[in-house]
């Protein structure tokens, strides 16, 4: 990708891929630990916010080193939204979401056990939910698409090695929510928004992506 060809890959971008692909993961852990410690309600909607904060703090690092880089924020989120980027995106998603029917029955028959995700709630409750689906749709597509992508390939010469590797790391940290999700994932719907990243070749088209999947996902199904 162009954005790849113009950046000044240092020792401060192996710690930026490291943020990217899992530091800020584990640092939503810390968070969450903390918060358990000083007694919090982890069950309550607000407490999602917990995890967009450790995102928030985890992309103010990451564009500092992107600024060191010389890309700055425009090196993370590119490419614009057009309509024909937004119908490529939305062909893509409502594939991901045809499969997903299909393989969750194959994985039920397989006796894996059903999955916990997504948040329910209701009154201010959708508040912190709504604030979530933005968050973690805007984050991870800059952690795993933007950022990781294009530093992937810069370092390896191998734009399949970097699909792969952001794919992988992209599921695991949902395994979380369960087995089945994991594997539909990074089977599925991870592969799928990589296709939208190459084919778009904008940030922006995958943020969308992601973005309808959350609400989809929080706020209709």
């Amino acid at each position: 990708m162009e954005v790849s060809k113009k950046l000044h890959i240092s020792k401060m971008t192996y710690m930026g891929l490291f943020i990217s692909l899992i530091g800020f993961w584990l640092l939503a852990g810390a968070f969450y630990s903390t918060a358990a410690i000083l007694g919090a309600d982890l069950e309550s909607p607000w407490s999602a916010l917990i995890y967009t904060t450790a995102q928030a703090v985890s992309f103010a690092v990451l564009l500092k080193i992107a600024v060191a880089e010389g890309g700055g924020f425009a090196s993370i989120y590119f490419g614009g939204l057009t309509p024909r980027k937004i119908g490529t995106a939305t062909a893509l998603l409502a594939a991901a979401i045809v499969l997903y029917y299909p393989l969750d029955l194959l994985f039920s028959q397989a006796g894996l056990p059903p999955d916990n995700f997504g948040y329910r709630s209701g009154g201010l409750g959708l508040v912190p939910v709504a604030l979530w689906a933005v968050g973690a749709a805007f984050f991870e597509e800059a952690f795993y698409r933007g950022y990781a992508i294009t530093r992937l390939i810069s370092l390896t010469n191998s734009p399949l090695l970097s699909y792969a590797v952001s794919i992988f790391f992209f599921s695991a940290i949902h395994l979380i929510f369960g087995v089945r999700l994991f594997l539909y994932i990074l089977t599925v719907w991870a592969p799928l928004v990589t296709v939208t990243f190459v084919m778009t070749r904008s940030t922006w088209a995958t943020f969308y992506f992601h973005l309808a999947n959350n609400l989809l996902v929080n706020f209709v199904t």
